[in-house]
């Protein structure tokens, strides 16, 4: 037989491709599990978080274990209110008309975007799509831009750090807890231990 007819020999045995795909099996069907879970533990506290920051003002809640150990803090992201132009016709034809001055020639005529920007930063200001005349003290109602969230409302998570009086960071102190068995049952309950079984019915 020539070198090239010589058969390879196979780098893993039988029972390394078995541990893998076993391996590979077992974290894919936590691992849906465990991605289940957190898109509805989010768009739970997602809307938590709306209803307390409408109630108190709130933008920021601590993340606890059950002993009480903070491992972190969650804050609202998004959702802040600005001026944004909604219709760009009815916009600029009301501060061509009102602002001549403001107003340059292309191919077309339009506004000046620092000039536009000036508006927008007045009205997020204040909250609604009016500004005020300097020169008349007249509110102008602005047609064309409506007040909008700049992004959609979310949360963002963030773990504590270690430091001199914590030695271990808020995800360690998660590995910690999960390990010892207390988080299982109220956070996947799906994956947690079952119950020692009962004196009784092991005798039966």
């Amino acid at each position: 037989m020539s070198a090239e007819q010589a058969v390879e020999a196979p780098k893993f045995t039988p029972e390394q491709v078995r541990a893998a795909t076993t391996r590979e099996a077992v974290l894919k069907a936590l691992l849906d599990q465990v991605e289940d879970a957190y898109e509805t533990a989010r768009t739970d506290v997602q809307a938590m978080l709306d209803e307390q920051q409408r109630l108190s003002g709130g933008t920021k809640f601590d993340a606890c274990l059950p002993d009480g150990t903070k491992v972190g803090d969650v804050g609202l992201t998004g959702g802040e209110p600005a001026a944004k132009v909604t219709d760009e016709r009815a916009f600029a034809d009301w501060a061509r008309e009102r602002f001549p001055s403001e107003a340059v020639t292309k191919l077309v005529k339009t506004v000046q975007p620092r000039f536009v920007k000036l508006l927008l930063d007045q009205m997020t200001a204040a909250g609604v799509a009016q500004i005020l005349d300097e020169e008349t003290g007249e509110v102008l109602d602005v047609p064309g831009v409506e007040i909008k969230a700049t992004r959609r409302r979310s949360h963002s998570m963030r773990f504590t750090r270690k430091s001199k009086t914590r030695p271990k960071d808020g995800r360690a102190l998660v590995a910690d807890a999960w390990r010892v068995g207390v988080l299982a049952p109220i956070v996947l309950p799906a994956l947690a231990p079952a119950p020692p079984a009962d004196e009784s019915e092991a005798a039966a």
